[in-house]
């Protein structure tokens, strides 16, 4: 709940109000002891004391307006700081209404020639101060127009910060080194303001990578928007895009755009979209183009997000068949159904009976587990070479808990028959697989998942795995 507004009275003033009601109100007090002595009319006296009273009565108003009025209690329910120009017009109207009723009011001049010396004052003094005029009127335009006010993140020219001050005469602005910068209102009349702010701090950001011609470009557009999505800390408001732009020398240039709720996070997001996307690159086995008329001495990995490449790859680099015989690697390779699955669309309902072992190839898969610990729901994420589905693949229950695409995937389904007739022409590698599968679940999950200590499935030994692989070979036929 917001503080109550109180205003804070101008103590001095009051007093001296106070005082000149007095004087006023008693003519002995001052005015006929002044008359003697200085030989000055009473009326003229009584006139001063007069406009005494009313110039207090002014300054007062003006006070109340600027200070308790516009900020102090507009400020207080519109929860932000108003401009100081606002208030400064404001008492400046007061104080020139109060001279007017004091001179014509109480001296009784003509209002008419008043204006008309007004004027011819205001004209003699418009052209000695053009550029403060000029300034005061810009602030005011743009008090009016509304382009910016004090908290908003502008850029005017090329200076770009946060608004903390906009008076009468110039706006200064905080910049992201720290530094106050103070421009003055005559040059905002033709400066460029774009306002960071409006119509809200959502930003897009754009990245541009590069990748060599041997990568698909639905292999790198599958990828890219897995780094994207995947990327930890980042509140997205959109779906991110991947395109194409242009055909270098060294690879094809992709943007990544995506948009983020909060402009301020900028860096921040981009550090974290570029190191999921590097984490997503590697994962594959792809790097960023080089120069081509330089000579890179490196180890090459070998690549797996790529048509092209023999399904042996995916095989050897997932962690369950990690260290077998190349001759069953290749027939687990030949085993395998490619499929493709579109952003958003499910792969396997809960309770759907399915007994298939998936290895995601390219893009980003994610399945909603319920909690062992309280009620609720974990999500898994699995990127290239990590494999889901093992839990009905060996036992062959349904599969507990839907899986889809987060963004367009490649995913490879190694069947129960197929595999049973696997291991019936190789039953040496039974060891193998169940010291590979008597591995944490977890270990096959993605750094992106949200899954935590508690969440962690128990272990089993590789014992009662090797009693799934032979109930799994006795099926063969």
């Amino acid at each position: 709940m917001r503080p109550r507004f109180v205003p804070r009275p101008p103590l001095g003033l009051i007093l001296s109000f106070l005082a000149a009601s007095a004087l006023l109100v008693s003519e002995n007090l001052f005015a006929r002891p002044f008359t003697f002595l200085t030989g000055i009319s009473f009326e003229t006296v009584r006139r001063g004391e007069t406009a005494l009273l009313l110039g207090i009565a002014a300054l007062l108003i003006a006070r109340f307006v600027r200070r308790d009025l516009i900020h102090g209690l507009l400020e207080h329910r519109a929860g932000k700081a108003l401009p100081h120009l606002i208030g400064d017009v404001a008492s400046f109207s007061v104080l020139v209404v109060g001279a007017a009723v004091i001179m014509t009011g109480v001296y009784g001049w003509d209002i008419g020639a008043v204006v008309a010396a007004g004027g011819l004052s205001l004209a003699i003094l418009g052209l000695a101060l053009k550029d403060v005029i000029l300034a005061v009127f810009n602030g005011a335009a743009l008090n009016v127009e509304n382009a910016f006010t004090v908290g908003d993140r502008v850029k005017i020219g090329e200076v770009e910060g946060i608004v903390v001050q906009s008076t009468w005469r110039s706006t200064t602005i905080l910049t992201s080194a720290r530094r106050l910068v103070t421009i003055p209102n005559v040059a905002l009349g033709t400066a460029s303001i774009t306002n960071f702010d409006r119509p809200n701090k959502s930003e897009q950001r754009i990245l541009e990578i590069c990748l060599d011609y041997d990568v698909t470009a639905e292999s790198a557009e599958r990828i890219l928007l897995a780094g994207v999505i995947g990327a930890a800390g980042v509140s997205l408001v959109d779906a991110p895009r991947v395109h194409a732009i242009r055909l270098d020398r060294d690879g094809v240039l992709y943007a990544i755009r995506y948009v983020i709720a909060e402009h301020d996070q900028g860096l921040s997001s981009d550090h974290a979209v570029i190191k999921s996307i590097l984490a997503h690159l590697r994962d594959a086995g792809i790097g960023v183009a080089y120069p081509k008329q330089e000579v890179v001495t490196a180890e090459r990995r070998i690549r797996v997000a790529d048509r092209i490449v023999d399904r042996r790859v995916l095989v050897q680099q997932c962690g369950l068949f990690r260290g077998l015989p190349s001759a069953v690697q290749v027939r687990i390779a030949e085993a395998l159904i490619e499929q493709t699955v579109q952003a958003g669309a499910s792969l396997i309902a809960a309770g759907a009976v399915r007994p298939s072992l998936f290895i995601v190839g390219e893009g980003l898969m994610k399945r909603l587990r319920a909690r062992p610990d309280r009620p609720g729901f974990v999500e898994e994420r699995y990127v290239a070479t990590q494999a889901f589905g093992r839990r009905a693949f060996l036992s062959g229950l349904p599969h507990p808990a839907p899986i889809g695409a987060v963004t367009q995937s490649l995913v490879f389904e190694l069947t129960r028959a197929a595999f049973a007739s696997i291991l019936a022409e190789h039953p040496e590698i039974k060891a193998s697989l169940a010291t590979n599968l008597a591995r944490s679940p977890i270990l096959d999950i993605t750094h992106a998942t949200e899954v935590s200590a508690l969440d962690a499935r128990a272990e089993r030994p590789a014992a009662f795995y090797l009693g799934l692989l032979d109930s799994i070979a006795t099926t063969a036929s």
